[in-house]
This record gives C-alpha cells, structure tokens and sequence, in this order.
C-alpha cells in the first residue's frame, strides 16, 4: 500500500467516524424530544397534546370482549398526571355497575365542573360498562355494595377518601374540581391497567 493510498484510507476512516457520531446525535436528540413529549405515571404512558393554549394528557387502555382487544379508548387529562400524585388518595378503588353520583352544584367552577364529571360520567364509566349512573342527594353508602356513591362537595382541602366498601368523597379546594374528579380517574386506570397488564 503506498502513501496516498494510506492518507486516503484515513481520511475515508475519519468521515466514516464523522458520520457516526453525527448520526448517534441525531439518534440522541430524536429520542430525547421524542421522551419529552411523554409523561408516565405508574405503568401509564400519557402523551401530551398542545390543542391552541390547552395542554391535554392522552393515554389510551385497550376495549375489550370476552378477552379480545376490539379498540383503543382514549382518556383526556386536563393535569399533568404526575401532579395529581400530590391530592390524596385514601382508599382502594372499587366500582359498581351502578352508581350514585352527586356532584354539589356550587362546583360548576367557571365550568371546569361541567368538563370533570362529563369525563367521568362519559368517559371513565363508559369505559367501565357501568350500567346505570343516578343522582340521588339521600343515598348513603350501601354496605352490600349493590352499588357505588360518589359525592363531591366543598371542602378545604382537594382529595379523594374512601368511605365504605365503594363509596367515595371527592372533597374539592379553591375550586381543583378538575384535580379532584381526575386524580379518582388516575386511580381507576391505573388499576385497570394493572388487572390488563396481568392478564397478558
């Protein structure tokens, strides 16, 4: 092999070298963007969405029949999920078929109330088959579980509480009715998440 011959397989050796590592950063960049635009919580991975100046967290949990994924079922957050980690959760997450569902009407907050129980009503229950959603301000909890209460009231502080066997209060703060009824929802679907996860 003469000189030149040598110089140019150097050369040929250092753009090839070059090319890798520039390759390896865009690689890098890619994934890292990629990564930012994620946000997991417990098993869920929640993508963020930019729609004008709303922020929205969309995961999705597959829809199943007789053990057969036949779609995808979006879910919408409004709070980032790994904020929602800091409103207490005291309890386990058990939902009936049916439910009592009495949200206070002082909670309309500038309609974040309308867009909160829309999403669990619709949304979440949907997704859960539940068969029946009522609204009665003198049902107490029913210790035979023949169905689910949830009331929402005013109160000092934002958190979730269990209070029998399947009956909740989502106690709202300083108008967090979107932190409150999203923080029930987060619960649910990690749980939900987990009973599929096992299954497969």
């Amino acid at each position: 092999m003469d000189k030149k011959q040598k110089e140019q397989n150097k050369l040929l050796k250092k753009v090839f070298i070059l090319l890798g590592v520039v390759l390896i950063g865009f690689l890098l960049v890619f994934f890292i963007l990629g990564e930012s635009k994620t946000i997991r919580y417990n098993e869920l991975t929640f993508k963020i969405v930019q729609e004008g100046q709303l922020t929205f967290y969309h995961t999705t949990l597959p829809l199943l029949k007789n053990g057969t994924k036949i779609a995808d079922w979006n879910f919408y957050l409004r709070t980032n999920p790994n904020e929602l980690k800091s409103i207490p959760f005291d309890g386990n997450l058990s939902v009936r078929k049916m439910v009592v569902f009495n949200p206070k009407e002082e909670l309309n907050c500038d309609g974040d109330g309308v867009i909160a129980i829309g999403n669990i009503i619709q949304n979440l229950y949907g997704y859960l088959n539940v068969t029946s959603v009522i609204r009665d301000e003198n049902a107490t909890c029913d210790v035979t579980g023949r169905y689910s209460l949830v009331d929402m009231k005013v109160a000092n502080v934002t958190e979730v509480k269990q209070v029998g066997s399947s009956c909740y209060e989502i106690n709202v703060a300083n108008c967090e009715i979107l932190k409150g009824t999203e923080r029930y929802m987060i619960e649910a679907l990690s749980k939900i998440n987990d009973v599929i996860n096992k299954k497969n």
